[in-house]
């Protein structure tokens, strides 16, 4: 813009600033919703309050600063979470930026410079209250857009799924799906219905399981170079699991990062690969009649006589986590 534009922009821009400023209606109003939030926070500082949102709703929920943060806690010590004396971001961001140059097939040096983020940041956990839950569980999430890896982790995520061609055997997107199914299925006394839940799915996604499941639905169709660099990256990626919350600095010591660009997809791969093993067989033996999931939610039929509701919870998916801790709904 020219200068003699910009100067009339400010010219306007400061006239309708003060036009605005100097109305009695805005002041008073302003001033009147000034007063009422100083109040609000008065009243959660003296009562030790604190506001956070509600999970599946647009709700807020106000809760006992304390009581929060030994939830928070409490998940952190479940999930052997370790606390960090000094923050991995700058080392993170030079272990991207050798990751990426050492990806010349993958991508290419005009996209390379695309993927770093400039000023890094640790990634944020976030925590909503599941209030359509007893207890008043809660369920993280960590935000991480401004972390070292979230640029490259996105690219990447962009190019296993051009790459890789999942079957989706035992998915479904939507209710819809499943109960046109469920209406083609002819039932009798001796079956029942049973739902489940993987527990904490991404904390117990096995990060070398995933690199090994990864390496086999890229054999099909990709060259050793690419499927060589696609697993290096992938790896640095996946190791860059951590957050701050309350000032602080966390590892969790398994898993991988919730919130991360990629983890969607990495939870797909592995899963999907466990399923074409090992639920093909549970419908071939008729115990298990019907089977299927959406992320970590569960549907199965099941034959009484061949089978019982303990059985089908142990069945799980042998030697493979998260699988191992399936819970009923």
């Amino acid at each position: 813009m020219e200068p003699k534009m910009q100067n009339t922009f400010r010219y306007l821009a400061i006239k309708k600033i003060k036009q605005i400023m100097t109305t009695t209606t805005h002041n008073t109003l302003h001033k009147r919703y000034q007063h009422n939030i100083k109040q609000i926070r008065n009243i959660l500082q003296q009562n030790n309050l604190t506001i956070t949102q509600a999970d599946k709703s647009k709700s807020i929920v106000i809760i006992n600063k304390s009581a929060l943060i030994q939830k928070v806690d409490d998940l952190i010590q479940e999930n052997h979470t370790s606390c960090l004396n000094k923050g991995p971001t700058d080392t993170y961001q030079k272990q991207i930026q050798s990751a990426i140059q050492k990806c010349n097939t993958l991508i290419d040096k005009h996209t390379q410079k695309y993927l770093i983020n400039i000023k890094p940041m640790a990634p944020k956990l976030n925590v909503y209250i599941k209030t359509h839950k007893e207890n008043k569980l809660i369920r993280p999430t960590v935000n991480n857009t401004h972390a070292p890896a979230y640029r490259t982790a996105k690219y990447l995520n962009k190019k296993l799924n051009s790459l890789i061609n999942l079957p989706y055997t035992y998915t479904t997107k939507n209710a819809q799906e499943v109960a046109e199914e469920l209406k083609k299925i002819h039932f009798d006394e001796h079956m029942k219905i049973i739902t489940l839940d993987i527990k904490d799915l991404y904390v117990n996604l096995p990060i070398q399981g995933i690199l090994q499941t990864t390496k086999f639905w890229l054999s099909k169709h990709n060259t050793s170079t690419t499927i060589e660099q696609i697993l290096q990256l992938l790896e640095t990626i996946l190791k860059q699991n951590y957050f701050q919350y309350n000032n602080q600095l966390f590892h969790p010591e398994k898993g991988i990062a919730m919130g991360s660009p990629i983890s969607s997809t990495m939870e797909e791969i592995y899963i999907q690969f466990l399923e074409e093993l090992y639920v093909k067989q549970w419908l071939d033996s008729r115990q298990t009649l019907y089977y299927k999931r959406h992320v970590d939610d569960i549907l199965i039929i099941y034959n009484q006589n061949k089978t019982n509701e303990q059985d089908i919870l142990n069945q799980r998916f042998p030697n493979c986590a998260p699988l191992r801790d399936w819970k009923e709904k």
